[in-house]
């Protein structure tokens, strides 16, 4: 490893190559903010027909509507055309990638694992943004975690760093205990690939920070949360559930669909933003007679439910009736668990040796 700060290099030339390295990160940033949108809707991130526009008005954006965090700057976040807001998290995620950069140059210096540093933190900034779009984290976001573990784990074989097998262990220590938890509801089947992949990376004795910096940050975040829920929203959104779920049901005895005697049928998703995703997989055909129109139950939720955001719904059916909704707010881990991913990374091995010198 190279430290930018070495003394044998000039001040000049360490700033400078700091300086490079934060604009490189922006510019990424910049990429990445393309990737967030584009991706979940399936879109293609580059060519003629799909260069950046404005959200609002659909103008073309030119070179100096695009320069990564002092464009928002200039612009006092409106669009130069239409004068429409732009949405702060633009230059965020710009800012947030440009200082994880910039920390991983000062962190690891220039060596291989600032290669590994700067991929991970674009996959964690990418899988925290989706997360907070739409509450899932992409599988492909995990999968470029596990190519940087499978090479990191062949590179400890040769290098002695780390056990090879410690690597291994690590996909198991903290994914393990995340599976658990999302089984009953307490976090998200992406936020345990997510982990497991971070494992491989980091060892299982890495990955404990990560995940202990995460759950901290979760609970403080995830309670920020909770207390801006607009009072009553809860309360509306499990009445107006049971009242959709119920007259749903009926529509369905009518046409002869109706869950078989002696038998419980439980409908889970979730209300992002207004839309209900209860999907067709969650139908157990063992439990009905004929086959329920659960499309038919989302667009009735999404008709009624057009403020409510975060909201995880389940829909208890017996023979008769439904007999029971519930409605929780949910948190998004994603971010969270990132910070501790990527601090880890950098300074897990300090942050082992602090907590060590404190017993």
């Amino acid at each position: 490893m190279i430290s930018v700060l070495d003394e044998r290099f000039p001040v000049m030339y360490s700033v400078l190559f700091i300086a490079l390295v934060f604009i490189l990160g922006a510019v990424i940033g910049s990429f990445l903010n393309v990737v967030i949108i584009r991706v979940p809707r399936k879109e293609p991130i580059s060519g003629t027909h799909n260069r950046s526009h404005c959200m609002s008005c659909g103008h073309t954006l030119g070179t100096l509507d695009l320069v990564p965090i002092f464009s928002y700057i200039f612009l006092g976040g409106k669009c130069r055309y239409c004068k429409a807001k732009i949405s702060p998290r633009y230059w965020i995620v710009e800012l947030i990638t440009a200082l994880s950069f910039t920390a991983s140059v000062l962190t690891v210096g220039i060596s291989l694992s600032l290669l590994f540093a700067f991929v991970l933190a674009a996959a964690l900034v990418v899988a925290s943004g989706i997360d907070i779009d739409r509450m899932e984290i992409p599988y492909g976001c995990s999968l470029v975690i596990v190519v940087l573990g499978v090479i990191a784990t062949v590179i400890s074989v040769f290098t002695n760093d780390m056990p090879w097998y410690d690597h291994l262990i690590g996909a198991a220590a903290v994914s393990v205990p995340f599976a658990i938890l999302a089984l009953f509801g307490a976090m998200g089947g992406g936020d345990v690939q997510l982990m497991a992949a971070a494992g491989l990376l980091l060892g299982w004795k890495n990955i404990i920070p990560a995940a202990a910096i995460g759950i901290l940050l979760g609970a403080v975040g995830g309670s920020i949360e909770l207390l801006s829920v607009p009072k009553g929203t809860k309360k509306l959104a499990k009445e107006k559930s049971l009242e959709i779920a119920e007259a749903w049901y009926a529509s369905q005895k009518e046409k002869d669909i109706y869950v078989l005697p002696e038998k419980t049928e439980a409908l889970y998703g979730s209300i992002f933003k207004g839309k209900s995703d209860i999907e067709n997989e969650c139908v157990d055909p063992k439990c009905w007679n004929g086959t329920p129109d659960i499309a038919a139950l989302n667009e009735a939720l999404d008709a009624e439910l057009s403020e409510v955001s975060k909201f995880g719904i389940s829909i208890v059916i017996t023979n008769e009736k439904v007999t029971k909704v519930s409605c929780k707010r949910q948190v998004v881990f994603g971010p969270y668990l990132s910070i501790g991913i990527m601090t880890s990374f950098l300074i897990g091995d300090r942050l082992i040796d602090w907590y060590l010198s404190l017993m």
